[in-house]
């Protein structure tokens, strides 16, 4: 079984980062973001690259009043009420004037005219799993919402990324009851596991940081494709391996180090066979667009080598969900393939 790279990217403007950051302060970010999708879709296509777009619902919004007939009928129920989308847009305006911040749904048309590319959810008002309070109705009337808003482009979801990554038994269960069948899941590392903003601690995201540049983790970012899980009544879960980090002026040494590990841990995975997993916001190219497309094109140079020396094969997310049946099972002739 030759080696697959899948790549899956969290498109979600403001919508990420609403309860952290001010927008009129990130309007060049969400501006330089809208302008270099097209430039990295040039890119997926140039190298011949299968991605999945995890968008969060809202962004498919064209305006505020397409998003208030499209959000959920339940929203959730925070002990934090500064992470729900919809008590910020109740305190905030969503007008024209900050179109640029919210809505971009002729973005999402130009994603998905591009070969190979997947449209997924990120949620629909960037959910977060492990901050509810109310009982899991909240997370159901998120998926639907998102699910309306897919409708409009005429897709099917079948991908899912859990935002900060945090999801339980549960909210898989509920993912599959809405049609998700694949998910994106942590790293299997302890600092990868899922954590709220009361588990944080200094010491997991020195981890995760260190991790980028030099190998903290016990074992490789790659595997077996035998090796992704799948439940009855459960999506896939498909690791993610490496966040593939953004550049800045600040650290170029730093940035050129993860790069070479990213580059590393590639031709690992192709070498042995096995599935390596990249991802990133597409707002993280925002600052300096120039440069991070610079890198992404290495990248994905370095992926064309893999494919001619090793036959490694590009995967957006929702091409693994071939490997369920319909009882949510692995298929059995391509484990004993991929074994």
């Amino acid at each position: 079984m030759p080696g697959i790279f899948t790549i899956s990217l969290d498109f979600e403007l403001h919508w990420g980062v609403f309860d952290k950051k001010d927008r009129q302060q990130r309007k060049a970010c969400y501006l330089n973001t809208l302008e270099s999708i097209p430039k990295v879709l040039a890119l997926f296509e140039k190298y011949g690259v299968h991605a999945t777009w995890a968008v969060v619902g809202s962004v498919m919004a064209k305006d505020r009043q397409e998003w208030e007939r499209w959000k959920p009928v339940i929203e959730p129920c925070y002990a934090v009420e500064d992470y729900s989308a919809y008590a910020w847009v109740r305190k905030n305006d969503l007008g024209p004037a900050y179109r640029w911040a919210h809505f971009a749904p002729e973005t999402v048309s130009a994603i998905l005219l591009c070969r190979g590319q997947e449209l997924g959810t990120h949620t629909f008002g960037h959910f977060y799993c492990l901050e509810q309070q109310a009982a899991n109705e909240a997370f159901d009337a998120d998926l639907k919402a998102a699910t309306a808003a897919a409708e409009k482009f005429g897709c099917r979801l079948s991908s899912l990324v859990f935002p900060r990554n945090q999801f339980n038994p549960e909210h898989l269960r509920t993912c599959f009851a809405n049609g998700i069948r694949v998910v994106r899941s942590n790293p299997s590392s302890w600092f990868w596991s899922p954590i709220t903003d009361k588990s944080a601690n200094p010491v997991r995201k020195i981890f995760r940081t260190g991790d980028a540049y030099v190998p903290l983790a016990t074992r490789r970012t790659s595997y077996p494709l035998a090796a992704i899980q799948a439940r009855p009544g459960e999506p896939l879960q498909l690791p993610a391996s490496r966040l593939f980090r953004p550049w800045s002026p600040k650290m170029p040494v730093l940035g050129k180090l993860s790069l070479r590990r990213s580059i590393r841990e590639l031709y690992a995975a192709a070498s042995q066979g096995e599935c390596y997993h990249l991802w990133w916001h597409p707002e993280n190219f925002g600052d300096y667009p120039q440069q991070n497309l610079l890198r992404l094109e290495l990248l994905l140079t370095h992926f064309q080598k893999c494919r001619e020396k090793y036959s490694m094969e590009s995967w957006n997310m929702g091409e693994y969900a071939s490997l369920l049946n319909e009882e949510g099972e692995m298929c059995k002739d391509i484990l004993q393939y991929s074994s």
